[in-house]
């Protein structure tokens, strides 16, 4: 059923994309919460990154198959037993609103360091709570990794770099080809976060978008979802973070990097193997 709502929820922004007017209040027709509401957000895992001795922020938006003539309020609840991060370096809202006829809303969640972060990564896991009857959600379950972020100069790790998988610098790897090779070019997300697009394997899944957070010294890959399984479909195949094995950066350069991550954590593809890959800039 959620997968029926994720398709639904697609065909219907794309029928708002390119319909030739926007006077209804709700997609399907004109009248007032005649049709059920999906909400989404553009994905299952965030960043908060907080400078070291300082603060941060991210914001998290949160889309809606309908509009309404009047501003809708979403209750958040967190997930006290899953959520790792201390209390004292964040402050999670309890509800977020998407306004008046609009099809989106955003969650702004801050972050504070208070000597208390560092380069370990801790979570906030929060969901939507009692949503109205008419309304449902996939993925109603929110992970945001707490991370301390360190001053990197605005064009450092940026521009062409040719990429290539190689052996795992820890421990043996599963020996296949997770990225293609071949050029990419890396941009800055935000001053300490930068993504490139690049073909992901294995079955050639298509490019996807490979974030990496510059983390005070530690290079953290986010996850890369290939869309691919290899059981009956409640694992996910994904590419993530190396945790105490995350490649480290030498501000005096960013000419080449090996970047280590796990490869299926999740274990639905014999996994989780250890795995890098190498970029050089050209």
């Amino acid at each position: 059923m959620k997968n029926i709502f994720k398709i639904i929820f697609t065909i219907t922004i794309t029928t708002l994309l390119f319909s030739c007017s926007d006077e209804d209040p709700i997609i399907y027709n004109g009248t007032e919460g005649a049709n059920r509401t999906f909400l989404s957000f553009p994905g299952n895992t965030f960043t908060l990154p907080v400078a070291i001795d300082a603060t941060g922020s991210v914001g998290i938006t949160l889309n809606s198959s309908t509009k309404s003539a009047i501003e809708r309020t979403f209750s958040i609840e967190l997930d006290v037993a899953e959520t790792t991060a201390n209390p004292l370096t964040y402050t999670l809202p309890s509800t977020v609103t998407i306004p008046a006829d609009s099809y989106q809303g955003t969650l702004t969640i801050d972050g504070a360091d208070n000597n208390l972060v560092d380069n370990n990564v801790t979570q906030i896991i929060f969901s939507l709570a009692n949503l109205p009857s008419n309304v449902d959600i996939d993925e109603n379950k929110i992970q945001v990794n707490v991370i301390e972020v360190c001053p990197i100069p605005e064009d450092y790790m940026m521009g062409d770099y040719m990429i290539v998988d190689v052996a795992a610098t820890v421990g043996p790897d599963n020996g296949t080809e997770n990225f293609a090779a071949g050029i990419i070019n890396i941009t800055a997300n935000t001053p300490t976060s930068r993504s490139f697009t690049a073909g992901i394997l294995p079955a050639f899944a298509g490019d996807r978008e490979v974030t990496m957070d510059l983390v005070c010294n530690s290079i953290v890959l986010n996850d890369v979802d290939p869309n691919l399984t290899c059981d009956s479909g409640a694992n996910s195949y994904i590419y993530t973070s190396a945790g105490a094995n995350n490649s480290l950066y030498d501000l005096n350069s960013d000419l080449t990097f090996t970047i280590n991550y796990i490869e299926d954590p999740q274990g639905s593809c014999g996994g989780p193997f250890n795995s890098s890959f190498m970029i050089t800039k050209l």
